[in-house]
């Protein structure tokens, strides 16, 4: 099993934080194409399935405790490598705000394990843009 850990400090309140990663992690999941602030919180066993481009997300929510944390399980199926992905989100509390930990643990079948660099990079890149995304809708939402 490879791992990647990332961060970020946002300067909010937890529920905040929370709400906004729910609206995050619901884009292009179980939620809309586009970000609502209001997104419902998904429940544990939720299924979901989405395809952008040729690369199939198959996933579920193996966890959600309000506002702490979000567990997913996807499956990302890029022929011929299939990349068996888990993603834990936890939010710890600070004294300027947020504290957002975002582990990323994956094993690679197939020939995604002849593309370890590659992999490494997607999976670096779509947990920066999480994040990125992330402090982008606490902005957002604190300028409305």
């Amino acid at each position: 099993m490879l791992k990647q850990r990332h961060e970020t400090q946002l300067g909010c309140a937890l529920t905040d934080a929370f709400a906004a990663l729910v609206d995050v992690a619901a884009k292009g999941r179980w939620g809309s194409t586009a970000l609502v602030l209001g997104t419902a919180v998904p429940q544990p066993g939720c299924r979901y399935e989405q395809q952008r481009g040729k690369v199939l997300r198959r996933g579920k929510v193996l966890a959600c405790l309000r506002p702490v944390s979000i567990t997913l399980q996807e499956t990302l199926f890029d022929p011929p490598c299939c990349v068996k992905l888990r993603l834990h989100w936890r939010l710890e509390p600070t004294d300027a705000g947020a504290c957002v930990l975002l582990d990323a643990r994956y094993s690679l079948n197939g020939a995604a394990a002849l593309r370890r660099k590659h992999w490494y990079g997607r999976i670096h890149e779509h947990c920066a843009r999480m994040l990125c995304a992330l402090e982008s809708r606490v902005v957002q939402a604190q300028e409305t």
